[in-house]
């Protein structure tokens, strides 16, 4: 212990993304350690792929050390702008019924 350490701080978003306009934006951020947000980003990615042309899909690696300072998430999955529960991993059908409610709405606006 050391009386001149200085206490650890979390680190605060920068950069948080929006929502679509025309498609439903899907944004992860991912470092590869966390398997828990890797497999919840792995069935979201997945599940985009049903919704051909309505899905505007952004992976940012976060393993890069400029993109973690732009950005200041290490792991997350946000479907237009919403942040998504992911640990324990979400189901496929989940993670698929959130997109699909999502595509609904853009439809309809």
């Amino acid at each position: 212990f050391n009386e001149k350490a200085v206490p650890p701080k979390f680190r605060k978003p920068e950069k948080r993304p929006e929502k679509g306009k025309d498609k439903v934006n899907i944004t992860m951020y991912r470092n590869g350690w966390c398997q828990s947000v890797n497999i919840t980003c792995e069935r979201a990615k997945r599940a985009s792929l049903d919704f051909p042309g309505k899905i505007d899909l952004h992976e940012i690696d976060t393993a890069n050390k400029e993109a973690l300072k732009e950005y200041g998430i290490t792991d997350a999955l946000f479907i237009d702008g919403k942040e998504v529960f992911t640990g324990p991993p979400m189901s496929f059908d989940k993670i698929k019924k959130k997109i699909e409610r999502r595509v609904r709405k853009n439809l309809i606006a």
